[in-house]
């Protein structure tokens, strides 16, 4: 059951999802070597999911040859917008009647209303001795509020992915 539910919130943030990246034309990405976090970061996760997407960002980034720093090149900043979503959808019901010159009919919808939680995840990168964003990724899932830890460990693992899968523009 519980891969069941790693299985379905990797397939909605899959489906339902594209990372939108934003950056400056100017910036010499190959400049940026070194990374931390940024001092005051108010990311509007839990504790728990703070460290989650730390760590993933993290191991992404030391993967990929970054190194983290006491005094980095770039900081990231990490934080979270969360909504309700409404799914709009309903069911038709329909009476009918008709001959040879005439015809009768109702129908009608039956409004089916299931709000899913939207949580949108944004990553800037500052460069640190400017202190000035030079590149931003957004991610925007449907999320489930009662997933389990494993779950939400995945759903942040991917999130990061597909955001940094853009990173460096022009990265294949």
């Amino acid at each position: 059951m519980r891969l069941l539910g790693i299985f379905f919130v990797s397939v909605l943030l899959t489906a339902c999802s594209t990372a939108k990246i934003d950056y400056d034309r100017s910036t010499d990405f190959s400049s940026y070597r070194t990374f931390n976090f940024y001092p005051e970061m108010n990311s509007g996760l839990n504790q728990l999911d703070e460290k989650r997407v730390i760590a993933q960002t993290e191991a992404l980034l030391t993967g990929r040859g970054f190194v983290k720093s006491d005094t980095p090149d770039m900081y990231i900043n990490i934080f979270t917008r969360q909504y309700d979503t409404p799914y709009r959808s309903s069911v038709g019901i329909g009476v009918g009647s008709g001959g040879r010159h005439g015809g009768f009919g109702i129908s009608g919808g039956i409004p089916i209303r299931i709000n899913s939680t939207t949580q949108e995840v944004t990553f800037d990168l500052i460069d640190a001795e400017r202190d000035e964003l030079f590149w931003q990724g957004i991610y925007e899932a449907r999320t489930g509020n009662n997933s389990s830890p494993g779950a939400r460990e995945q759903m942040y693992r991917k999130v990061v992915e597909k955001v940094f899968a853009k990173y460096p523009p022009g990265r294949k």
